[in-house]
């Protein structure tokens, strides 16, 4: 009986020890879960922090996108203004070289015919007309060379003048820039005055008329009415006095 007792208590003992073990397992397996809840916690909130990092800088690429093309807009539209600007420099300097070669081309005509005219008798006065011309030929062509726009009005222009017999028709010796006047060989000592009128003829063909605006003694300017011209003047041309 005592030894029945005694296994008894033995496997109670036991069993009580294996329990209390169990136990402490049962402890240390909560602690780690706990500890492994609070890390995964961690965890999660660092990522809806991160999370909300990235969004913030979605949103902040978004906007920089979003000017970034803007300025690409800008661009493109600065480049494209470039180009028609560079277009019309390049129009303009060919513009400034051509006029810049009819003035030389002018000059040159007016010293041989200077030249020419020293030859024979000529007033003082013409020769002076003559170097005056040529002096204001020269002053234009720096102008043009310094890129400043080449004046239009007719006192600025200048012709080849020359002397011919006859009072009802004259001679066109020079036109000016876009045909808005020409440089008739009919000056006051011929009977030229202000407001006469002219029709501008190239052989049998009428190519408009001109009205006379500023006469001097060998020569007379005439302005072209912009109406009348349906063709193209040339120096040679003839222009005769219209009633």
């Amino acid at each position: 009986m005592n030894r029945l007792l005694l296994i008894l208590s033995l496997c109670a003992f036991t069993l009580c020890g294996s329990l209390g073990a169990l136990y402490w397992q049962v402890l240390d397996a909560r602690r780690e879960l706990a500890a492994r809840n609070a890390v995964l916690d961690q965890q999660l909130t660092s990522s809806r922090e991160l999370a909300v990092s990235f969004q913030k800088q979605a949103v902040t690429f978004e906007a920089q996108l979003t000017v970034s093309k803007a300025q690409l807009v800008a661009s493109d539209n600065r480049t494209t203004q470039l180009t028609v600007d560079l277009a019309q420099t390049k129009a303009a300097l060919a513009a400034r070289e051509q006029a810049e070669r009819t003035l030389r081309d002018e000059l040159s005509s007016l010293r041989r015919d200077l030249a020419d005219t020293r030859a024979v008798a000529i007033s003082p006065a013409t020769v002076t007309a003559y170097k005056n011309t040529i002096a204001e030929l020269e002053r234009q062509l720096a102008t043009a060379k310094d890129g400043a726009a080449l004046p239009t009005a007719a006192g600025a222009s200048t012709a080849v003048f020359s002397s011919r017999s006859g009072r009802s028709s004259a001679t066109i010796v020079s036109v000016g820039p876009e045909s808005a006047f020409v440089v008739l060989n009919y000056g006051s000592s011929r009977g030229a005055s202000v407001g006469q009128r002219f029709v501008l003829r190239s052989g049998s063909d009428i190519l408009g008329s001109a009205l006379i605006s500023d006469v001097r003694s060998q020569f007379s300017v005439a302005q072209v009415e912009p109406e009348s011209l349906h063709g193209i003047l040339h120096k040679g041309d003839l222009a005769i006095l219209t009633p």
